[in-house]
């Protein structure tokens, strides 16, 4: 009877609309040197790193990820988090004590916080869904950690309490997760594995490179794209592509910053490590859909090959009068869907004029983002084309 529940599952993973992302992360500390070791683990992927210097009062940091989809950062106050797909899912609703600024809080993040403490007082004031099928582990250079995720619709804090601490994929909502385990709990056995081995004090690069590789996947489900090994109190990043351990290079958090806003492919980086930097910009040209080219999406606002499963369909230019990019997003018979501006296409950065239309082309909303936050005034209307509202947002904050 086991074998047959444990078959279903694993058929309903199969089939499920979300794909199964499997990671493994830890840190360990002997209170001078703070180590991360970190597995990415989904599908195969043309894995990224962004470097975004520091502007405005915001703090430069590095990103990863891939097709679109922020999976980790540091910044340099020696911050670093990391988002683990979480099961099970857990329902969450945004409570009258939080702002809702969607998924720009995983930005604040690295832009606006030095330590654990920061953070978990920004995911008390901020409302965040991912947290529905997510948990997120936060460390500091000071060597403090915690896992931070939802259980009955309120933020749980899991801090460390050992020299170490480890993640993985089931959602740990408090210190009995970490002990009590359950057959069905997705990445206990990793988890296992590397707790074990982070027994040991005075963890080294290489003694984290090797609990990476004895976590790492390849199987259906899921493989290991990329693994990183980060020095919070240095900034040095280690990394290695496709659980090739044998291969690792190492890049300085600091020594990128000063190169400027730049991104690296990650197999790229491996093969070439020092003449492989793409300014952004130039990267974002190559998102341009010129000579009347279109990007199909589906209903989720996924690309898709197939037009036939196309909802809309999206244009992208660059503005003549600024340094911006204009995104334009048509429902498939061609009415205008929605216009938006935007710094950076590769990560997306939303900055400036939006608009926002119904399918019969009356108008919807319009407005103006800052580094992808709302700020000032915003209109909406209804259906019919009578002006509903106005509202005045500052930093994302309605006012």
């Amino acid at each position: 009877m086991r074998k047959l529940i444990v078959i279903i599952l694993l058929i309903l993973i199969c089939h499920s609309s979300n794909e199964l992302q499997a990671c493994t992360v830890f840190m360990s500390t002997n209170g001078s040197r703070t180590l991360i070791g970190a597995n990415e683990d989904f599908k195969k992927q043309d894995s990224k790193l962004w470097v975004i210097p520091a502007k405005e009062g915001r703090y430069g940091h590095v990103l990863f990820g891939y097709d679109g989809s922020l999976q980790s950062g540091l910044n340099d106050q020696g911050l670093f988090w990391d988002g683990l797909r979480a099961y099970p899912k857990e329902k969450t609703n945004q409570r009258e004590s939080q702002f809702n600024i969607g998924g720009n809080v995983l930005y604040k993040i690295l832009e606006d916080c030095a330590s654990v403490d920061e953070v978990i007082h920004l995911l008390k004031k901020y409302y965040w869904k991912g947290f529905q099928i997510a948990q997120l582990m936060v460390v500091d250079k000071s060597g403090a950690s915690a896992i931070l995720t939802y259980k009955n619709n309120k933020l749980t804090v899991t801090q460390k309490t050992h020299h170490f601490q480890v993640c993985t994929n089931f959602r740990i909502s408090g210190i009995e997760n970490e002990t009590d385990f359950h057959w069905y709990n997705i990445g206990s056995s990793r988890f296992k594995k590397a707790k074990n081995l982070l027994e040991q004090p005075d963890l080294s690069i290489l003694q984290a490179f090797e609990i990476l590789q004895k976590t790492a996947q390849n199987n259906i489900f899921a493989k290991t794209i990329y693994s990183t090994v980060v020095d919070l109190n240095t900034g040095d990043l280690h990394i290695s592509v496709n659980a090739n351990f044998s291969r690792v290079t190492k890049i300085n958090l600091f020594e990128e910053l000063q190169k400027g806003k730049h991104s690296y492919h990650l197999s790229e980086l491996i093969q070439h490590p020092t003449n492989n930097r793409k300014n952004i910009e130039v990267h974002d040209d190559e998102f341009l859909t010129e000579n009347n080219g279109k990007i199909y999406l589906d209903k989720y606002w996924k690309q898709t090959s197939k037009k036939s499963k196309a909802k809309y369909y999206r244009t992208i230019e660059k503005d003549t009068a600024t340094p911006a990019y204009i995104m334009k997003d048509y429902f498939m018979d061609g009415t205008r869907q929605g216009i938006a501006y935007y710094s950076s296409l590769d990560p997306e950065i939303i900055d400036g004029k939006y608009l926002e239309f119904y399918e019969s082309g009356n108008i919807k909303a319009t407005g103006q983002f800052k580094n992808r936050l709302k700020d000032g005034p915003w209109t909406y209307w209804s259906l019919a084309g009578k002006k509903e509202k106005t509202l005045s947002f500052a930093n994302g904050i309605e006012q």
